[in-house]
Order: C-alpha cells, then sequence, then structure tokens
C-alpha cells in the first residue's frame, strides 16, 4: 500500500525541460535498466510491489527516472516510478524515491542519498520508517551476471544432490550400524557417569566429610570422566563423518555428541565440588559465624539508634506544627476576598490581598524549613539499623505527609492576587457582553421594523432590507462567536463551573433568541423575493417564445419559391435556404425549450402558491413551442421531398453518360477477333486494335467510377431525407441495377481484351525461348568438337588447355540450364497452344544435356590426371627439403669430431645448441614431410581411378626415402643429448669456481672495512667503501643464485635420465652442491661481518653526531638568552624608544618610496642647507604622522626630543650623515642563513633567522654575494647573502627580530629532540649487535636536549610576554596621542565654525531690526526705489554671509567624517556642528520672512520702472524717426554692444 508523505512537491509535467523538470529519454540501452530484487523469503506487501525491471524513461533533478515494466498483479491501472528529487523543497524531500508518478505524493520507499545512479542498498519502506536491507537495487546488466552464476550454482547443486542421493541409498545401511554402535557406547557411558554421580553425591550429602569416600568418589568420577572423553571423540569422529550421511542418522549423531557434552559438563561440576567439598564446608562454617557475629553487633547499635530516633522526632513534630499554623492564619487573612466586593472597597481588597501574601510566603518558608530539616534526617536515618531505620522512616513519613496536605492547602493561596484581578476582569466582561448582546438585539430589531410594513416589491427595497438583515446578521454573529469563545475560556479557566460561567450562559440563550427572530424576518423577506423573481421569470419566458414565433412566420417565406413551379430556376440554393431558415427555427425553439427547462428548475425552489401559478403559465408557452415544432417538421418534410427529386435526376444524368462510353468500348472490342489462331504468325495491326479497346475501357471504367461515386455521396444525403420521411429506395435500387449492368458489360469486354493480349505475348515469349535455345544448341556442339580434338592429343595435357574447356563447359552448360529452368517454369502453368510449343523445345534441350554431359565427363579425368602430377611433385619437394635439413644437422657434428674434451665449456655448450637447433629443424621438415604425403595420399582418393592409382605409386617411394632419414635423426639426437650431459657438467664446476672467486673477492674487499680502521675513516669514505662491499655482495650472491639454479637444473636432467648414467651424474653433481654450500656459508659469514662493522661505524657516528649538535644547541640557547635580555629587562625604556625610532624609520622610508623622493632630498628639505637643530628635528618627528598619514607613528613631544637626541648622537645638531644612517634601508631576513665576519671567506659569527630585520650597512660588490648589514636584534655589523635578504616593507625592529632569533633557536631544540626520538624508534627493533649499545646513550642525550629545549620554552614566552607587554605599552600612548589630537582638532574645528555662524547671525540680526513691517504694496509706496535697493542688498549680503557660514560648518563635518582619529572621540564636536547647522537655516529662515516685503516690493519697483523706461525708449525711437538698427548703431558708436556708461547717457 502506498503512503501519503506531508505536503509533497509539485509534480512536474513531462513536457518541460527546465530545472527540475521531466525531459523525455530515447531509447534505452542495457545501461539504462536497474533490478529490483528483494534478498529475503518474506513476501512482504510493500516490497511486492517494487520487485521489478525498471527502464529509463527521462531525466528529471539531473538524473534519470526509471519505469517499471511489469503491471502489479490486481493493480494493473497503477504505475510504479523510481525517480531523484533535489533540495529545492528541503532536505526532507530530497533523494530517490518509489512513487506513483514523478514528483507525486502517493510513494512508497525513500533513500536520502543523492547518487547519480539508484542506491544499490539504505531504502525506507514505508519512506519514513526503518531501512530494509533485503531490498536491493543493482543495474540489469549485474542482474543478468548474478542470475547467470546463480543458474550454474544452480546446476551444479543440482547435480551434486544426484550423486549424493545415489551414494547416500548404498550407504543407509552402513551408516544405520554405526549409528546403533555410537548409541551403545553413548548408553554404558552414561550408565558409568550416573553410577559415579550417585557415589558423589552420597559423599557429598553426609554430615560429616568421610576422607576415603569423598577419595573413592573423586577416584570414580575421574576415571568416568576419562572413558567420557574417549567415548566423546569416537562419537565427535563419527558426527564429523556423518556430514555424508542421511538426514535423520546424522541428526541421531549429532544428538548423541549433545547429551555427552551435557554430561561431561555435569560430571565436571560434581568433580569440581567433590574436590572442593572441604574448603566449601569450611567457608559455608566461616559465613555462619560472621553473620552470628553481625546480628550481635546490630543489637547493641539498635539501642543508640533508638536514642538518637527521640532526639530527632521532637524538633521535627514542632517544625511541622508550625508549618500548619502558618496556613491556617493565610486562610484567615484571604477571608475578606471571598464576598463580591464593589469598586469603593479595592483599597480594602488590596490590602487583604498584600496581607495574605505575606502570610503565603511565611507559610511557604516554614513548609520548606520543616522539608528540608525532615530529608536531612531522613539521610542519617539511612545509616540506622534495619529496624531503627524502619521506624523512623514512617515517622518522618508521616511527617512528610501532614507538610504535603499543608502545601496542598497553601496552593490555592499563592496566586490570590491574580484571582482577584480575574474576578474583576470577568466582571468587566460580563458587562461588555451584556452591552454587545444589547446593541445585536437592536438590530435586531431594527431589521424587523423594516420587513414589517413592506408592501412595495421594487429591487431597491428589497436591496435596502438584505443590507439591514445582513448588518443585522453581522452584529449577532459577531456578539455570538465573542461569547462562545469566552464561555469557552470561562469553562477551561473555572473547569466546567462557576459564576462568570452562568452569567455568560444567559447572554448566550439572550443571543440565541435574537438570532430566532432575525431568521424569522428573513423568512419573510424569502417570500418577497419569490413572488418578484417568478414575475421576472414569467417575462423572460415568454420573450423567448415570441422570439421562436417570429423564427417561424420566416418558414412560410422560404416556401413560396417552389410553391411558384418555375422548372428553369437553380433548386440549389433555394433548398439550401430552405435548410437555413429550418435550422434556425429549430435553434430557436431548443433554445426556448432549454431556457424553460432551466427556469423550471428555477420555479422549484419557490413557495407552493408562487411556483403552481408560473408552472401554469410556463406549460401554456410550451404547448405554443410544441406546436411550433409540429410545423417545423411539416416544413422539413417538404424540403426533403423537393431535394430527393432534385438529386435522382442529377444521378441519372452521370449513369446514363456512363452507358454510352459502355457501347463504344463493345464497338472497339469487336476488332480483336482476327489476330490469327495457335502456331500461326501474328496478324499486322493486332497491337493497335488492343491500345483501342483498352483506351475505350479506361474511359467507360472512368465514367463508371464517377457515376458510383456520385450514387453513393447522393445516397448518403437520400438516405439523411429517407429518415424525415422522403423515401427513396425504389429509384435507387433501379440506378444502382443500371450501373452493376454496366459494371459487367465493362468487366467482361476487359476479359476479351486480355485474352487477345495473351495471344500476342504468347507468340512473341516464344520467338524469344527458340532464339535463346538455337544459340544454346550451337555452343554445346562446339565444346564437344573441341573435347573430341583434345582426347586425340596427347595423354597429359596442358593445364591452359584443360582449364579452357572446363570454362567453355560450364558456361555452355549455365545457358542449357537457364534455358531449360525457363522452359520448365513456363510448362508448369501453361496451356494449350504455348505448352505445344514448349513441349517440343523441352525435348531440344533434354539431348543437348545428354552430349554436355558426355564432354564434362572428359574434361573430368583430364582434370584429376593434372592434379596429381601436382601432388607428387610437392611431395618430392618436400621431401627434399626433409633430406636436406637431416644432410644439415650431421653438419652440425663436425666440431665434435676431433673429441669433446678438446672444446672449451662454453664453446661446447654453443656447438651443442647448434646440434639440438639442427636436430629440431630437420625433425620438423621431416613430420612436415610425412603430414604433407599422408595428405596427399587421402586427396588421390577422391580422384579419378587411373590417374590416381599411377600417383599412389609414387607417393610410396617418398615415403621409404623419409623413413631414412627419420633413422639418421634418431642416431644424431642420442649422440647429441650425450655430449650436452657432459658439457653441462663442466660448465657446473666453471659455475661453482666463479662463485668462489666471488666469495674471494669479497673478502678481500672487507680488509677495507676492517674493525682498527672505523675510527680513521670519514662518513664520506664509509659510505663509498660500503657501496663498494654491497655491489661485490651482491656479485657474490648472483653467482651464488646462478650457480644453484644451474645444478637445479641439472638435478632434474639427471633424475629423467637413463639408469646407466643416472649414479654417475648424480655423485658429481653432488659434490658440485658441496663446494657450492661451502661458499654460501662463507659468504653469510663475511655478510655478517660487513652488517657488524657498519652498525659500528653508524654507532659511533650517531653518537658524535647527537653530541656535536647539542653543544651547538647550548651555544645558540645562551646566545639567545643573552640577546633577549635587553627585552626581559624590568626597565624597557631604551628597547621603547628604540621601538618609536625604528617605527618613524619605517614610516618615512616607506613616505619616500611611494613619494619618489630619496633620503638626502627629505634632509634638504628639512635642513634648509645647514645642519637641523634637535630642537627643530623634534618638531619636525612631531608632525611625521600628518606627513606620512600612518597615525601609529604619532607621539608625544617628549618622545619627539627623545628620538631626535638619539639620531643626533647627543649631540646639539642632526647632520645629513646621521639622517641617512637614521633612515637606512631595511631589509628582512626571508631564510636561515650563516652570518661571516668578511665579504669573503671570513669567521662564522652564528645564524640570522627569519623575520629577523636587517639595516644594510654596505651593499654588495660587483661579482659578490654577501652585503653588510646590522643586524635588527642586537646591532651587530655581520655579512650575509644577498640571496636570504628581502626589502622591506614590512619593516621589522629590534623587539620583532629578538622574537624571531628566539623563535628559530626554539625551532632547531624541537628538531634535534625529534630527531633523536625517531632515531630512537628507529634503533627500538635492534635486539643485538652494536647499535644497542647506542640506545642508552641516546637517551642520556635525549634527556640533555629536554633540558635545553625546556629553557628555550621558557625563554620563548617570557620573550612572547614581553612582546605583547611593550606592545601594550605602546598602545596605550598612541591611544592617548590619538585623544589629544581628536580634541584638539575638534575644538579648532567647532571655534572656527562657531564664530562664521555667530558673525553671520549678527548681520542677520541688524537685516531683520532695519527690516520695515508691512505689506509689499504699503512697503512700495512708503519707501523709494533707492532705500528699497539698499535694504534688498543689505538683505542678500547677509544671506550670501549665512551661506559662507553653512559653507564652514560643512567643510568641518567633512573634516571630521575624514579624520581618521576614534570616532567615539569627536561625537560631541559632531553635534555641535550639527547645532550650528541648524542656527544658520534658521537664521536663514528669519531673514528670508522679514525681507519678504521687502524683496516683493524691489521686484514690483524695478518692473515697474523697467516698463516705464521701454515705453519712454519706444516713444524717443519714434519720435527720432529712425530705426532699431540706426539708433543701436548710434548709441554704441558702431560697436556690437551697448555699454552701461553709454546706455545711462
Amino acid at each position: 500500500a502506498t503512503q501519503k508523505r506531508p505536503a509533497p512537491p509539485a509534480v512536474v509535467p513531462a513536457t518541460k525541460t527546465a530545472r527540475g523538470s521531466v525531459a523525455a529519454g530515447g531509447s534505452a540501452g542495457a545501461d539504462d535498466k536497474v533490478i529490483v530484487y528483494c534478498t529475503s523469503d518474506k513476501d512482504e506487501i510493500g516490497i511486492r510491489t517494487l520487485v521489478g525491471e525498471y527502464k529509463a524513461e527521462g531525466s528529471n533533478h539531473g538524473r534519470m527516472f526509471y519505469k517499471k515494466t511489469q503491471k502489479i498483479p490486481g493493480h494493473e491501472d497503477i504505475n510504479v516510478f523510481l525517480y531523484y528529487w533535489d533540495e529545492r523543497d528541503g532536505p526532507s524531500f530530497s533523494g530517490w524515491w518509489f512513487g506513483n508518478q514523478v514528483g507525486g505524493a502517493q510513494v512508497w520507499s525513500r533513500n536520502a542519498q543523492a547518487t547519480q545512479k539508484p542506491p544499490r542498498s539504505g531504502w525506507t519502506i514505508p519512506w519514513d520508517g526503518e531501512v530494509k536491507k533485503e531490498l536491493v537495487v543493482a543495474p540489469a546488466a549485474e542482474n543478468k551476471q548474478a542470475a547467470a552464476r546463480a543458474e550454474a550454482a544452480a546446476k551444479m547443486e543440482s547435480r551434486r544432490r544426484e550423486e549424493e542421493a545415489k551414494a547416500s541409498e548404498e550407504s543407509v545401511a552402513e551408516w544405520e550400524a554405526r549409528v546403533e554402535q555410537a548409541t551403545l557406547k553413548a548408553a554404558e557411558a552414561e550408565v558409568g557417569v550416573q553410577e559415579a554421580l550417585e557415589m558423589a553425591k552420597e559423599a557429598l550429602s553426609a554430615e560429616e566429610l568421610d576422607d576415603a569416600a569423598l577419595a573413592d568418589a573423586q577416584q570414580e568420577l575421574s576415571s568416568q570422566a576419562t572413558a567420557l572423553a574417549q567415548t566423546q571423540k569416537a562419537i565427535a569422529a563419527e558426527s564429523l563423518a556423518a556430514a555424508k550421511a542421511p538426514a535423520a542418522l546424522k541428526a541421531e549423531m549429532v544428538a548423541l555428541g549433545s547429551r555427552l557434552r551435557q554430561l561431561a559438563v555435569t560430571l565436571k561440576e560434581e568433580l569440581a565440588r567433590a574436590r572442593n567439598a572441604k574448603a566449601t564446608r569450611a567457608q559455608e562454617a566461616e559465613r555462619a559465624e560472621k553473620r552470628a557475629e553481625e546480628e550481635a553487633r546490630e543489637r547493641e547499635l539498635e539501642e543508640g539508634y533508638a536514642k538518637q530516633l527521640e532526639e530527632m522526632l521532637p524538633p521535627a513534630m514542632e517544625k511541622t506544627d508550625a508549618a500548619e499554623e502558618e496556613v491556617e492564619k493565610v486562610a484567615v487573612a484571604a477571608a475578606p476576598l471571598q464576598i463580591d466586593a464593589a469598586e469603593d472597597l479595592r483599597p480594602v481588597m488590596l490590602q487583604a490581598i498584600k496581607e495574605t501574601e505575606q502570610r503565603v510566603r511565611a507559610a511557604q518558608a516554614s513548609i520548606g524549613e520543616a522539608r528540608r530539616y525532615i530529608s536531612g534526617k531522613l539521610t542519617q536515618v539511612g545509616r540506622f539499623a534495619p529496624q531503627s531505620k524502619k521506624t523512623a522512616v514512617e515517622e518522618f513519613t508521616a511527617l512528610q505527609t501532614r507538610l504535603s496536605e499543608a502545601q496542598e492547602k497553601l496552593n490555592p493561596y499563592k496566586n490570590v492576587r491574580q484571582d482577584y484581578e480575574q474576578r474583576a476582569q470577568a466582571k468587566k466582561l460580563h458587562e461588555e457582553l451584556s452591552a454587545k448582546v444589547s446593541g445585536a438585539e437592536i438590530e435586531v430589531e431594527k431589521a424587523a421594523m423594516m420587513v414589517a410594513p413592506l408592501g412595495g416589491d421594487s429591487a431597491e427595497g428589497l436591496k435596502e432590507i438584505e443590507v439591514a438583515l445582513n448588518g443585522a446578521q453581522s452584529a449577532i454573529s459577531q456578539t455570538l462567536r465573542l461569547i462562545d469563545a469566552k464561555f469557552k475560556s470561562a469553562e477551561r479557566a473555572s473547569g466546567g463551573a462557576g459564576p462568570l460561567r452562568e452569567e455568560i450562559k444567559g447572554l448566550q440563550d439572550r443571543a440565541k433568541v435574537a438570532q430566532e427572530k432575525l431568521d424569522e424576518v428573513r423568512r419573510a423577506m424569502k417570500e418577497t423575493q419569490v413572488r418578484v423573481a417568478a414575475d421576472q421569470l414569467l417575462r423572460e419566458v415568454s420573450d423567448k417564445v415570441s422570439a421562436a414565433e417570429d423564427e417561424m412566420q420566416k418558414m412560410a417565406e422560404a416556401e413560396l419559391p417552389f410553391l411558384r413551379g418555375d422548372k428553369s430556376q437553380d433548386l440549389e440554393p433555394l433548398i439550401a435556404q430552405a435548410d437555413e431558415v429550418a435550422m434556425k427555427v429549430h435553434s430557436c425553439i431548443t433554445d426556448a425549450q432549454t431556457f424553460i427547462a432551466r427556469k423550471l428548475v428555477e420555479v422549484a425552489r419557490f413557495s407552493e402558491g408562487p411556483a403552481k401559478a408560473v408552472k401554469e403559465e410556463i406549460d401554456m408557452m410550451q404547448k405554443r413551442l410544441e406546436d411550433g415544432r409540429e410545423r417545423l417538421h411539416q416544413f422539413r418534410s417538404s424540403t426533403a421531398d423537393r431535394k430527393r427529386a432534385h438529386l435522382l435526376e442529377e444521378i441519372d444524368a452521370k449513369v446514363k453518360a456512363a452507358e454510352d462510353d459502355a457501347v463504344r468500348l463493345a464497338e472497339a472490342t469487336r476488332a480483336l477477333g482476327g489476330l490469327g489462331a495457335a502456331g500461326e504468325a501474328p496478324t499486322e495491326g493486332g497491337r493497335e486494335a488492343v491500345e483501342q479497346a483498352n483506351t475505350a475501357e479506361r474511359a467507360a471504367q472512368a465514367s463508371l467510377v464517377v457515376a458510383r461515386k456520385y450514387l453513393l455521396q447522393k445516397t448518403a444525403d437520400l438516405k439523411k431525407l429517407a429518415i424525415t420521411g422522403a423515401g427513396s429506395g425504389s429509384e435507387l435500387g433501379r440506378l444502382q441495377t443500371r450501373v452493376n449492368n454496366i459494371q459487367q458489360e465493362i468487366v467482361k469486354f476487359r476479359n476479351i481484351t486480355k485474352d487477345a493480349e495473351e495471344r500476342l505475348r504468347v507468340k512473341a515469349m516464344v520467338n524469344e525461348v527458340a532464339t535463346r535455345l538455337q544459340m544454346t544448341e550451337a555452343e554445346v556442339d562446339k565444346v564437344a568438337a573441341a573435347a573430341v580434338a583434345a582426347s586425340k592429343d596427347a595423354a597429359d595435357p596442358a593445364p591452359e588447355q584443360v582449364e579452357h574447356m572446363e570454362r567453355a563447359t560450364a558456361s555452355a552448360q549455365t545457358k542449357l540450364s537457364a534455358t531449360a529452368k525457363l522452359v520448365d517454369v513456363k510448362l508448369k502453368s501453361a496451356t494449350g497452344f504455348l505448352r505445344e510449343e514448349l513441349t517440343a523445345m523441352r525435348a531440344k534441350i533434354s539431348a543437348a544435356e545428354r552430349k554436355l554431359a558426355i564432354v564434362v565427363t572428359s574434361s573430368r579425368e583430364q582434370k584429376d590426371r593434372l592434379l596429381c602430377t601436382e601432388m607428387v611433385a610437392e611431395a618430392t619437394l618436400q621431401v627434399e627439403n626433409a633430406e636436406a635439413a637431416v644432410a644439415k644437422a650431421n653438419e652440425a657434428e663436425l666440431p665434435f669430431l676431433k673429441g669433446l674434451e678438446s672444446l672449451a665449456p662454453r664453446e661446447a655448450i654453443a656447438a651443442v645448441a647448434a646440434c639440438e637447433e639442427a636436430a629440431a629443424a630437420a625433425q620438423k621438415a621431416v613430420t612436415n614431410a610425412r603430414t604433407l604425403v599422408v595428405q596427399k595420399l587421402v586427396d588421390m582418393k577422391e580422384l579419378s581411378k587411373s590417374p590416381a592409382e599411377a600417383s599412389a605409386k609414387e607417393i610410396a617411394a617418398l615415403q621409404k626415402r623419409l623413413d631414412g632419414g627419420a633413422t639418421k635423426l634418431a642416431e644424431l639426437k642420442k649422440e647429441t643429448a650425450e655430449r650436452k650431459r657432459k658439457t653441462q657438467m663442466q660448465m657446473s664446476g666453471e659455475k661453482v669456481a666463479a662463485v668462489e672467486a666471488a666469495v674471494q673477492k669479497l673478502a678481500n674487499t672487507m680488509t677495507k672495512f676492517s674493525d682498527n680502521k672505523l675510527g680513521d675513516i670519514s662518513q664520506e669514505q664509509a659510505r663509498a667503501t660500503c657501496e663498494e662491499i654491497a655491489q661485490v655482495e651482491g656479485e657474490a650472491q648472483a653467482s651464488v643464485a646462478d650457480a644453484r639454479k644451474f645444478l637445479a637444473m641439472r638435478a632434474q636432467d639427471a633424475k629423467n635420465s637413463t639408469d646407466s648414467n643416472r649414479g654417475s651424474l648424480t655423485a658429481d653433481l653432488a659434490k658440485l652442491q658441496s663446494r657450492l654450500t661451502q661458499c654460501q656459508v662463507e659468504l653469510a659469514k663475511l655478510s655478517k661481518q660487513c652488517t657488524e662493522r657498519e652498525q659500528r661505524f653508524v654507532a659511533q657516528k650517531l653518537v658524535h653526531d647527537a653530541n656535536a649538535n647539542i653543544m651547538q644547541l647550548r651555544q645558540e640557547v645562551e646566545q639567545a638568552t643573552m640577546t633577549a635580555q635587553a627585552l626581559l629587562a624590568e626597565d624597557t625604556s631604551e628597547l621603547a624608544l628604540l621601538a618609536y625610532a625604528q617605527g618613524i624609520a619605517g614610516s618615512l622610508l616607506a613616505h619616500v618610496q611611494s613619494k619618489g623622493q630619496s633620503v638626502a632630498q627629505l634632509y634638504s628639505d628639512i635642513a634648509a642647507g645647514k645642519p637641523v637643530p634637535v630642537a627643530a628635528f623634534a618638531a619636525w618627528l612631531h608632525g611625521v604622522a600628518e606627513l606620512t598619514g600612518d597615525d601609529d607613528v604619532c607621539i608625544t613631544d617628549s618622545r619627539a626630543k627623545q628620538v631626535a637626541a638619539r639620531v643626533a648622537g647627543n649631540g646639539e645638531r642632526v647632520t645629513k650623515a646621521q639622517f641617512e644612517d637614521f633612515l637606512r634601508a631595511r631589509y628582512v631576513c626571508i631564510e636561515e642563513a650563516s652570518a661571516w665576519s668578511a665579504a669573503k671567506g671570513g669567521e662564522a659569527r652564528g645564524r640570522v633567522e627569519p623575520g629577523e630585520g636587517l639595516e644594510l650597512v654596505a651593499a654588495a660588490q660587483a661579482g659578490a654575494e654577501r652585503a653588510q648589514f646590522a643586524l635588527g636584534r642586537d646591532g651587530q655589523t655581520v655579512w650575509l647573502a644577498m640571496a636570504c635578504a628581502r626589502p622591506a616593507p614590512p619593516f621589522v625592529g629590534r623587539v620583532e627580530s629578538i622574537e624571531a632569533f628566539v623563535k628559530g633557536v626554539h625551532q632547531r631544540c624541537t628538531e634535534a629532540s625529534q630527531s633523536v626520538d625517531q632515531k630512537t624508534v628507529d634503533l627500538a627493533h635492534v635486539k643485538s649487535g652494536p647499535l644497542v649499545e647506542v640506545k642508552a646513550k641516546l637517551q642520556e642525550i635525549r634527556a640533555l636536549l629536554g633540558q635545553e629545549r625546556a629553557k628555550v620554552d621558557t625563554l620563548k614566552k617570557r620573550v612572547t610576554v614581553a612582546r605583547a607587554a611593550l606592545a601594550q605599552q605602546r598602545k596605550g600612548e598612541l591611544q592617548q596621542m590619538q585623544e589629544s589630537r581628536c580634541k584638539e582638532f575638534a575644538s579648532k574645528a567647532v571655534a572656527a565654525s562657531t564664530a562664521a555662524v555667530e558673525a553671520a547671525e549678527a548681520k542677520a540680526a541688524k537685516v531683520v531690526e532695519s527690516a520695515k513691517a508691512g505689506s509689499a504694496e504699503k512697503l512700495q509706496k512708503e519707501l523709494s526705489a533707492s532705500e528699497l535697493e539698499r535694504l534688498k542688498g543689505a538683505a542678500d549680503e547677509t544671506l550670501i554671509g549665512l551661506a559662507e557660514a553653512r559653507a564652514v560648518v560643512f567643510r568641518a563635518q567633512e573634516a571630521h567624517d575624514n579624520f581618521k582619529g576614534p570616532r567615539s572621540m569627536l561625537l560631541e564636536s559632531r553635534v555641535e556642528l550639527t547645532k550650528l547647522t541648524s542656527r544658520v537655516a534658521t537664521a536663514e529662515r528669519k531673514l528670508k520672512a522679514a525681507t519678504e516685503a521687502v524683496q516683493a516690493a524691489y521686484a514690483q519697483a524695478a518692473r515697474t520702472a523697467t516698463l516705464q523706461a521701454r515705453a519712454a525708449l519706444r516713444a524717443a525711437a519714434r519720435k527720432s524717426g529712425k530705426t532699431t538698427d540706426e539708433l543701436f548703431d548710434e548709441v554704441s558708436k558702431g560697436g556690437g554692444e551697448i555699454s552701461a556708461e553709454q546706455f545711462s547717457a
């Protein structure tokens, strides 16, 4: 069964191709199929649904999805899909799914893995259940392989079972006897064991143990245990053998073994009890004594515990009584709260609540104290004796019960204030709900009053009433929902009872009564609506019926043209018009009836009175529609009759045309009677007559098809008309009969034409076959003549002649066979004239075949004679080759003719190999020749007898020659084998001698690495010597392996040799093996000596290197300690000053590099041509932070003076050289390097670690690698390779350099310690030899390294802490400096902005005071134009001043935004600047308000003056009589523009 997963993702349509969509796939291959199967035998429904083969259908969310190809029995309509879903809907929906559709909600199983292919395992069923391990998803190919393996295994198992079954039948009797014998043995063992157990039981059950009886029992048990063990062993062997026995007998044997094992366990336990009987009795007695002592001790303690309990109980009871009294006081204090107080008693209630809460806290504290006291005492009681403990627990439990009861009484008073407030709120709630109910009742009354006087049926009135009803319903519904909610809340709060619940219940009843009244008003409203709806419905139905009757009138108009009887008019459009009118009328009637039926459904919803009246009216209208439908039926019937008659006339015309064409066809076929009878030559003009007949037949057939098609088309129309009652069956039958007659005539004439065509075709075909037959007969005669001529020539014809004859015979035979087949095929179906012609031709073909058969036989015999000659020649060649190979093998024996002793072993081995190779080649040649001769003899048996017998004799002679060569070759092989044996023995001796020489060479080489020379050679010399020894040893080992392998091969050859030679060969090989073994022993001794000497040298080297390394590390640790003293000293002021100086120098160098300046140029900017005084230089240093933009180099005046004094060398001025020395180039060491005392060579001055700072003193000379640097950690000057340094930044000071140096030393200590640890681990497996002594020394060195590492660890931590402290000090000073700068910057900015704003405000105040009050018209009248201009100018000037003040404030705000100091320090100044901005805006607003009338008056005066000036200029221009251009030229004096002076003049 499927299962729904929560909120499934949307199903993705199979047509989409976007992300997350399903893309249809192509044809699936083997890789696109998966198999789902179950490894369990259980038949679960969920798994059975999924099991089967799945085929890829497309892709979904980037993975293929699959569909199950088999259907589910009983649920064939359900599909199963296997698909992947990504995390777009959340992780809980991602993974592989089994479902009824891709992305659907019905799913069976899920796997959360996100693999590209379906996972093999991990499927859960159901999808949120447990993993089903037995459900497996695998590729189809894998399943096929597994199925094949399973099938093979099943077949093997089946065969095995058959064999076992066959064997088991034979062994059943044997196994029954063996089981019976084993059962008897087991029974005897059981009897003996039971007797021994009874004896032991009697001995152990006695009150006092008898040593003799106990010893007898132990002896009997031991003997029975031994016997039982032997029986078990025998039965165990039988059980193992019983694996092949029948199942029942095997089970009996296994049961016997199980019984004996249980018996052995029992016997073993009883024997242990017997052996430990005395000890067990002693232990039991001891335990009984201890229990008695403990009981006596407990009785003594009971008295003390009882006394303690008596002391504990009184205080506990007092505390419990006190807690109960406090609870009673709470009840007394809360008594006033039980009355229903009015609002005026609220202070009294609050006072009672306060007192109750105090009492509750006191009571709770008392209860808590009593509980804690009792709990503590219960803890003490836990250590009492059992009886005292029980009594104490009962007493204290009773007190706890009293405290719990008191607590339950107290609990209701804990929320006294909350309860009081809830009661007050409940009262308020009741009042609010009552008001709501009253309002709803009023709304209901309003609606009832509107419905009561209702008399009209207007839609507007109904809508107003509906609105009122809806308003009342809304009010009552809201009130009811609110009351229900409050009622449920009150029920939950009061537990189903209480006064508030009863009051709300009463309000709920009132609301329900109002709802019932509203329902009655709505029913009255509904009846009125029904009456109005009925009238409207009748009007709509009447309109529909009237429209249908109007359409019916058009039927009479459409019928008028048919009633006139005009035959010349075209009836098609008239009929179509009549059909269209009928359709429209039918549509109108149908629409009206459908509309009436739909309205009748609405009438059914009316009340009984209005519904009855409306239905009567509608029935009358339906009757009118039925009458119209009857008229329509009559109109359609008459139209169909007219249409039928018209169609029959058209069909008759088409049939008449087909009959005329059939007559013409009959005339054309009459001319086909004179084509000639069988055996006559075809007449002329026959082909043309046939063509004319075919043309006439096609024309008649076409006319018939047209008539038949037209008849079928019109028949369908006539059948439709027949449905309407206009029958035309008899007319159609007559027309169909005429068409059928025409068809029969055409078929008859077509057959006549076909007969004529067949006669012509037969005559033509017979002529063609006769021609081919004549040509074939001529070719056969030619071949026969050539065969006769060839037989008269020599007995052995030439191959070319035989091949030519064979080709000619084959060609003639092929042509004759083709002609015969053609004639035979035609004869099978030929009749009449054609059969006679073909029979005569077949007789001629048979004669030709007999003649050709004679020629074929003769040709074959000649071919076989030629083949026999070729076979004999090929066999002769092979035999000659074999004889030549044998002769060559005899020639390979020539080196041995002088004797084997005259040849060296290696030459002899080469000669033997040559002989063997020649013998093998000869043997192969002889074998090939034998095979060929035999094959040729077999092939000759299939040829003709005469040539085959002659050639067989020649082949037999060749076989005799091959036998002679084979005999010689066998003698040669035997002699070669003997020579090979002797040669190999000589070679074995040489190889053993070579091994002895190699061992001696190794011994000579070992003298270079003797014990007395180990202390004198260097490591490189030792390595070279060891490599030489290893090479020589390897050569010796290779010689030994080669010799051993060679001797082993010779030993194997000796085993395979004849008995006569085997003894001597074995003896010689044993001697050589003894010599080789002695060499191996000597080689092993030398190898061991070499290993020991090498280990001894390594041990000395390890100790020496470790001691040297620890001495070097001690020196470096001491140097690091000395270097770090400056940082670890109590007074670090000098180091801090140096850090400030180095920080300033680094910042200046970075500034110079970024600006592209030099240090000399920077000094010239400061000095102005002469040394800089220290005070001036200190002042310049104070501003370095602003110059470089680096706040980290901000320093105080005192620090600046200290740094300046340091740069000046405590002089009064800073020279250029001192300044350049102060800003020397800085570098950083990037890798560990050695420091030297000179540019080339020199002494080593220690190491420089990565991260140390360097100051360049002297650059490297041309071609030199080293440059002179001052070390940042201590100022020491050394020479260092330039490749190990990198130019700053970052700039590294002395503190960082010291820390880097200490870290480097610490790193080397760590590496040295790890190296010694690794060497110790490497030597851990060494159990003997010189390296064993090194272990103890390495442990000592490891301890020393640990001490040095501890020192440098401590030094590193101290340096890190000191550097952090120094950095913190620097950070504090820098923060103070930045705060000081911030304050100074803020005060300056605020002061400058305030001054600008105050000046602008003063000017604005003066202008405001001088401004005249009044409107613009008043000012224009009171003031002159000059006064207005003066006032306006002052206002504009003041506005400009305010704008400048605003710009000053804005620039100060921008400076605040760009300031790099702490932003929190500038908060107050920002606020002040914001206030100043507001003050400027206020002053500007006041100024504009005060001078607004002045501005308006001035603008008005300016416009008036402008107009007056324009009028005066126009009047003057008109008066002068000049044009505008002339006046302009006159005033401007010919210029391009008029100046102000010219215009004023």
